[in-house]
């Protein structure tokens, strides 16, 4: 049978007075226990869950619009009622300030005190219960003669009856005046401070419900799918629940075209340490674009109207968004043989305003102008009218159905090289959203979304969305589903990063429905008016009456709204007795209550917000969702923003600098180290704690940029990336040598304008008057000799504390120039090794006695075919590979230098550029991990600065490094302090791997515990160059006090 809409108003009642009670905590339980009793009523064959889960959350009924607020419902039950004109004034009471009661309550008190009056009696027969199929199928009535109704609603067959607002009418006639109560309150879709969890529901109703709304997001077409699943509809529910699993579900129902897929559950992040927190693996860290949601369905089987648009709120909004149709039909090829799919897509996206003249995305309040609400311009009387070089665009950043293939299974990285197939970009028509990949996983993955992040903030842009490598529907452990839980980051989530200043709350208004928010009795103020000053100086100076422009409207935290009643009440006065201050309230200021009282003496408050925004009909910026964080007693309102200051405030935070700041860059980036808990970087410790210390780095352990230009899969180069770097690199022989895990070295000679045969310690120009560097030096040999020799390695987080601990110095004794090892792990890479000398210049046939090859065991074989090797580097360019052709331009390079600088060191001895002789790398020994690294023009740039040579390569580091360990055994070797530079950031993984095999070989060889070898990222060199650099005043290590620190990699 039919299911009655008491039954409905019974947990309703229940619930709303948990809710009141502050036990909403045990709603839980009284939702399951509702639907236990009337399980049987839920699943009859005759019954509509559709209409009882529309019943019981009216908001997510966004595609149905009565256009019936709260005045127009008060004279229509007035009518139904018959009530006259006292009866009338009681039904207003809802309007009056402070009176706690709501339009719902004034009903259910006037049917409740009407002598004679019994609505619904119930032994009049059956026919007489009012159920919520006649409740659900009348507000469909109503709604589909509503234009604003989404075009489904207003083609489907209820357009067609006769209900109009005297069945609405009627319906109170036979409400009892309880269950009027909550009609009311389901016409006006606010069953507030009641809020149902949503999945509660659904999961009530029937385990799987949630996985099919995630996929077809509407209650009828999702209980359609769930029938089918089980076996048709004409099986019951009840038969067959629990057989019908989720994971079953998600791989049979699929997404329909026409039905909007669920949006996913955004996580809000409150610091960078925050966000490492939630998320978890590779993270595609995604610019969120400022613009509107669109979820585009393309149907190639009609002829016309092939593209359906989905708003956020799941209205249809094709008919609003047809200037973009024409750019989306280009950029999914349709009606060509390019076409990416050949029946049917379903894609989400962006629309944007771009602009061709200046080749860039507009702000947020453009879009008005382009894009209708059901054929009208909304609110844009006081906006310039579109240019010929503005127009309407999508930045594509996913895509769930092609053709009959569902993608709700399909991680997110494979669903964006799909997307990649798909879209065409084409600038200022389609594009892909920019992102990068970062692996939480990783040690500097803090340091790499930090640099992200202070970069969106640098270029204006919204924030950052955070996605997971995982499907678009997880099914969790105990076989529940859920949305991928993606994460938004946002500047105003971070601490005090949205606060805008002080402002003036200058008068306030009274909302019902608002007040029951609260739990305040005799509430008079629900929404609070902000404003700017505009005549501080005639006000200052001359004492001239304060005159304020209404920038905002808002409401007040329950906490803040209690300390301010006291304080207003004794301000307030009515508006229209305002005498003390003029108030300019523009007509684009929106607000659900008109202001009533101003106060005489405005009160200060701080306040924050997202960004600022155009509204229309007002001309002018204004704070975007904003929010009061602070009340200020001891301030005066003379104190508050001008409304000129806010102006110039705003555009200097909305439009893009015209050239990049490095300095803002890297303020950003310290505010956010700042903002992590206790103020401490996620990824850095204090200068106390010598035992470890995360290194982060600005990791591009991320895939390609797709950009509007980009038309080629940036997905699928994402995987082979290295790999086709390494190749470019390297001969076939080199190939079959890092193969066996063989690695060449180049050995590069630094001047310095004092040989000695044992390091001292040399005093240098650093930052605050840093003394001296000595670089990988570890305790002598005769006070370690005891202990175990171990290596602090890329893979090793407990070898390198045990190091440091044997010589650890006062805090006040270190400075900027001290090496300062870290245990962190990081990635480390595999590659070729090069190696560099820094010592005083010599004759060439000194430095050839040092380069003694002894073949290792594993390399036997590849000794037969040095020649090969030679004659393919030299042989006719036509025949040379492009791995051969990068390894003879290199080899070329190589000797080039050698030759253009052997004349000069009789003559000239190369020195650093900054300190001369006193430069942190002289008399050390620097090996570079890969010769590739020779061709980066900033590292030899950096290189050449500090006083670099590269006359010669041996091309293996092992045969190096046993031959350095036997050469130790015949004879006693002086320690040397050694460098190893590495590509961490590039090339992690080969860095990981070459680290693990020289602290094998150091292992197998058992060298002294003097002759370490200290790793750092190559780009140490820029922290250097900075501290030793005597121009540059501020000096900023990325957060770190230490140059050294920042790029640490570990010991060897």
């Amino acid at each position: 049978m039919p299911f009655p809409f008491s039954a409905v108003c019974d947990l309703l009642e229940q619930s709303y007075r948990l809710c009141q009670s502050r036990k909403s905590s045990n709603n839980a339980a009284a939702v399951h226990a509702w639907f236990r009793r009337h399980r049987a009523a839920i699943d009859a064959h005759d019954a509509d869950m559709a209409a009882l889960l529309s019943t019981l959350l009216p908001e997510k009924r966004t595609d149905r619009v009565y256009c019936i607020q709260a005045p127009t419902l008060e004279r229509v039950i007035g009518r139904a009622l018959m009530l006259g004109s006292s009866r009338m004034l009681e039904l207003a009471t809802y309007k009056r300030p402070g009176a706690g009661v709501d339009l719902a309550e004034c009903v259910e008190r006037i049917l409740s005190v009407t002598s004679g009056y019994q609505p619904n009696p119930v032994q009049e027969g059956r026919d007489q219960i009012v159920t919520v199929e006649q409740v659900d199928e009348l507000l469909l009535g109503l709604a589909a003669r509503i234009r604003w109704s989404a075009p489904a609603i207003r083609e489907s067959n209820a357009a067609m009856s006769h209900e109009s607002r005297g069945d609405l009418e009627s319906m109170y006639r036979r409400l009892s005046a309880r269950d009027a109560k909550w009609f009311t309150r389901l016409v006006l879709k606010d069953y507030q401070p009641l809020i149902f969890d949503a999945n509660l529901l659904y999961r009530a109703c029937d385990p799987v419900l949630p996985c099919i709304l995630q996929i077809r997001d509407d209650f009828t077409e999702a209980l359609a799918a769930m029938s089918s699943a089980r076996g048709g509809p004409l099986l019951p529910m009840a038969a067959g629940r629990g057989k019908l699993s989720t994971k079953r579900a998600l791989a049979t129902v699929k997404p329909k075209l026409g039905v909007k897929v669920g949006r996913q559950q955004w996580l809000k992040g409150r610091s960078i340490k925050h966000c490492i927190d939630m998320g978890s693996g590779r993270m595609s860290v995604e610019t969120k674009l400022d613009g509107e949601y669109c979820q585009i369905h393309v149907d190639l089987s009609r002829s016309k109207r092939m593209v359906q648009i989905f708003s956020k709120s799941g209205k249809d909004s094709t008919e609003d968004r047809f200037k973009v149709i024409p750019a989306i039909e280009r950029a999914l090829r349709l009606r060509t043989s390019e076409c990416g799919f050949q029946e049917a897509c379903i894609l989400e996206g962006e629309l944007v305003v771009y602009n061709d003249l200046d080749n860039t995305i507009m702000p947020f309040h453009k879009i008005r102008g382009h894009v209708t609400r059901r054929g009208r311009y909304m609110n844009t009387e006081q906006d310039s009218q579109p240019k010929p070089y503005e127009h309407l665009m999508i930045v594509y950043y996913d895509i769930f159905l092609v053709d009959d293939q569902s993608l709700m299974d399909v991680r997110h990285s494979e669903r964006l090289k799909i997307l990649e197939k798909v879209v065409d970009c084409e600038r200022g028509l389609a594009a892909l959203v920019q992102r990068e990949t970062i692996d939480f996983g990783h040690s500097l993955a803090a340091s790499a979304l930090r640099k992200a992040f202070a970069k969106i903030v640098v270029d204006r842009g919204e924030g950052l969305v955070l996605k997971p490598d995982e499907p678009y529907i997880v099914i969790d452990e105990k076989g529940r589903s859920t949305s991928c839980r993606c994460i938004k980051l946002k500047k105003e989530y971070i601490g005090a990063f949205g606060d805008v200043g002080d402002f003036a709350l200058v008068g306030a208004g009274f909302h019902a429905a608002k007040a029951k928010m609260y739990r305040i009795p005799n509430l008079k103020w629900t929404h609070f008016y902000i404003g700017c000053l505009n005549n501080k100086e005639q006000v200052k100076r001359w004492g001239d009456k304060p005159e304020f422009t209404i920038v905002c409207a808002l409401e007040l935290p329950e906490s803040l709204l209690q300390s301010f009643l006291a304080l207003g009440e004794l301000t307030a006065v009515a508006r229209a007795e305002n005498t003390s201050t003029k108030l300019i309230v523009p007509p684009g200021i929106q607000c659900p209550a008109s202001m009533t009282v101003a106060f005489a003496n405005p009160a200060v408050v701080d306040l924050r917000c997202f960004s600022f925004d155009k509204p229309g009909n007002t001309g002018f910026w204004t704070p975007r969702f904003p929010a009061i964080t602070k009340m200020h007693a001891d301030r005066d309102y003379t104190e508050v923003l001008t409304f000129d200051e806010l102006q110039a405030m705003a555009r200097e935070a909305v439009e893009k600098p015209a050239h990049e700041d490095s300095q803002e860059n890297l303020h950003w980036i310290a505010k956010l180290e700042g903002a992590d808990p206790r103020g401490v970087a996620v990824d850095a410790v204090s200068q106390a704690t010598a035992t470890t210390m995360p290194t982060p780095s600005p990791v591009k352990t991320t895939q390609s940029t797709a950009t509007a230009d980009s038309q080629e899969s940036k997905a699928a180069s994402e995987t082979s990336h290295h790999s086709h770097q390494a190749a470019a690199l390297q001969t076939p022989r080199v190939k079959e040598a890092e193969a066996r895990r063989e690695v060449s070295v180049s050995v590069i000679s630094i001047s310095s304008s004092s040989a000695t045969s044992k390091i001292r310690p040399q005093k240098s120009v650093m930052m605050h008057g840093a003394a001296k560097r000595v670089m990988g030096t570890a305790p002598p040999p005769e006070q370690s000799s005891n202990k175990r020799h171990c290596a602090a390695s890329l893979g090793d987080k407990s070898a390198a504390p045990s190091v440091l601990s044997r010589r650890r110095r006062p805090l006040e004794n270190m400075d900027a120039n001290v090496s300062y090892v870290d245990s962190q792990s990081i990635d480390s890479q595999d590659g070729q090794e090069v190696t560099m000398k820094l010592e005083p210049p010599r004759r060439p046939a000194d430095a050839q006695q040092d380069v003694i090859e002894i073949p290792s065991s594993d390399a036997e074989e590849e000794d037969d075919d040095d020649d090969d090797d030679d004659d393919s580097l030299s042989q006719d360019p036509s025949n040379q590979t492009p791995s051969q052709a990068v390894a003879a331009a290199a080899a070329a390079a190589l000797k080039t230098i050698a030759a253009a600088q052997q004349p000069s060191e009789s003559h000239h001895r190369a020195q650093c550029r900054y300190v001369g002789t006193k430069c942190g790398f002289v008399g050390k020994t620097v090996l570079l991990s890969s010769s590739a690294l020779l061709h980066l023009a900033e590292l030899t740039s950096l290189l050449r600065s500090h006083g670099v040579d590269v006359p010669r390569i041996i091309p293996c580091v092992e045969t190096w490094w046993r031959k350095l360990s036997r050469r130790q055994q015949q004879q006693q070797q002086q320690q040397q302090s050694r460098v190893l530079l590495v590509d961490s950031v590039q090339q992690g993984a080969e860095t990981k791997a070459l680290v693990a095999r020289l602290d094998a070989a150091r292992k197998e060889a058992r060298r002294v515990e003097g002759d370490w070898i200290s790793v750092y990222d190559w780009r140490v060199l820029k922290h250097v160059s900075i501290a030793e650099d005597a121009g540059v005043e501020k000096k900023y290590y990325d957060g770190f006090q230490d140059p050294w620190r920042r790029w640490y990699c570990g010991l060897v």
